[in-house]
């Protein structure tokens, strides 16, 4: 009796030691699992970080097909881990500025260039200002791009059509040929070119500058969303200097007013001669 109580004894040992080592197991594996079902994210975003110039080129990519969400969803991955890195930022600020956020544009821009003062900075923010009308703040930018180097076509495109806004069309024309002689192939600049001219009444000089610009590139990209193409621009060229609707009123009716001016004298003059001396 006494041995089959120490067997039974045993074997209830051993069943316990055997239920302990199951209990530790799965206690063990309780934050096993938890890490790795609970965690993916964490576990993913340590295998994931790439160098900042990774995200910037995937940006880069992105931005070459004006796919603007990737841009921006591509440059907040690489901001999460690069929040001051400059490229990223404007890079994001180019796509902001492509869908119509300006002012975060502008903001973002604004927090690049103390890290990286470039000109293509200084042109970047400025179209966000003229986007915003703030032509003052634009021709500014673009100064600041010329400053530091001023054989950049780019900026004197933006300071001619800040110029234009503004209503000076002859420095804006002025200013765009700047832009046209440092890179004369270039489909918005004979834009920019077509519609100052076209403003000024230089109906040939416009239309002739649009079709240019369509030659070259009748798709391409516009500086913010909105904007008519030269194709639209040029058709409303064309209307506007249609033969018989650019005529101006005062110089078609004065050589007429002058004849009847001289018909009337000379009637005068005619009708004093035949009348008989008194």
């Amino acid at each position: 009796m006494l041995a089959i109580r120490s067997e039974r004894h045993g074997l209830s040992s051993f069943l316990r030691v055997i239920l302990i080592i199951l209990i530790i197991s799965v206690a063990l594996s309780i934050p096993v699992s938890a890490a790795s079902n609970g965690s993916p994210e964490n576990t993913t975003r340590l295998t994931e970080v790439k160098n900042a110039t990774d995200y910037e080129d995937q940006g880069k990519s992105l931005m070459a097909v004006r796919d603007w969400s990737g841009v921006i969803n591509s440059t907040n991955a690489g901001l999460h881990f690069y929040p001051y890195d400059p490229e990223l930022l404007c890079l994001q600020a180019y796509a902001l500025r492509k869908t119509g956020h300006y002012q975060e544009s502008v903001e973002l821009v604004s927090m690049a260039i103390p890290n990286d003062t470039r000109p293509v900075r200084f042109a970047n923010r400025g179209y966000g200002f003229l986007a915003m009308g703030k032509t003052g703040d634009a021709i500014h930018d673009a100064d600041s791009a010329l400053a530091l180097n001023s054989s950049y076509a780019t900026a004197y495109a933006l300071k001619a059509s800040a110029l234009r806004t503004a209503g000076d069309l002859s420095a804006a024309e002025d200013t765009i040929g700047k832009a046209i002689h440092l890179d004369p192939d270039n489909a918005y600049y004979l834009h920019v070119k077509g519609g100052i001219l076209a403003e000024k009444g230089d109906c040939k000089g416009a239309i002739d500058a649009l079709r240019h610009s369509i030659a070259i590139n009748p798709d391409y990209d516009l500086p913010w969303p909105g904007l008519s193409n030269a194709t639209v621009d040029l058709e409303n060229a064309e209307a506007r200097c249609a033969p018989g609707t650019q005529t101006s009123p005062t110089k078609a009716r004065f050589p007429v007013a002058i004849v009847v001016f001289a018909g009337i004298i000379a009637l005068v003059l005619v009708s004093r001669r035949s009348r008989p001396e008194e």
